[in-house]
């Protein structure tokens, strides 16, 4: 018999047909202990039948029921892998063994597979801080020093603006100045003439 063909979400998908943040979802599977499938990538899968489980959830909770008590009312399969099931990703599907040993086998290698990553990324989660924070640190300091260099630079042309403003203003005062001289000078060698031609 065929086994039956189930469409698989992600997370953000399943969250929005279900009305409620990605976070929620994934409170209710560490509160309730739900087992959801995971893709090669580690990525929650989640299946028609798993969203009817959320569906429930979500009615009993409207209905002021703790999750302890829901807990206590979910049927065993819930928090059990669905077995004989393909979940459809686009092109490409999954398909999980009927027989129970299989399915075992798959729980483990899951398990074993996530621990060897939680490991991983604990081991390297502090090399990766000081990386990024590093880089950060490089990033913020070239960005200050651009930002003095390029106020530097604003306030030398400001300055030297000021300092041709000046220069210019004080030509302008000692052109005038000369003129003023000149004029007096050519005043008293005028008057002078005029003296000599009297005297004459």
């Amino acid at each position: 018999m065929k086994e039956p063909v189930q469409l698989c979400y992600t997370i953000s998908e399943a969250a929005k047909l279900m009305n409620v943040e990605p976070h929620v979802l994934r409170y209710w599977e560490d509160e309730l202990n739900l087992n959801i499938a995971r893709n090669s990538m580690g990525h929650r899968i989640y299946t028609d039948d798993d969203l009817k489980i959320f569906k429930s959830i979500q009615n009993l909770k409207a209905s002021h029921i703790s999750l302890k008590d829901i807990r206590d009312q979910l049927p065993s399969s819930a928090s059990a892998p669905s077995a004989a099931t393909y979940y459809q990703t686009g092109s490409s599907s999954v398909k999980s063994s009927d027989s129970s040993g299989n399915a075992d086998k798959m729980t483990q290698f899951k398990s074993i597979l996530t621990n060897i990553i939680k490991d991983a990324m604990s081991e390297n989660s502090k090399e990766m801080s000081d990386d990024i924070s590093s880089r950060v640190s490089d990033n913020v300091r070239k960005e200050i020093d651009f930002l003095i260099r390029q106020r530097d630079e604003e306030e030398e042309a400001r300055f030297k603006q000021l300092d041709e403003t000046i220069r210019t203003f004080q030509k302008a005062r000692q052109e005038a100045a000369s003129a003023k001289i000149s004029e007096k000078k050519e005043k008293k060698r005028n008057l002078f003439s005029k003296r000599k031609q009297k005297a004459k």
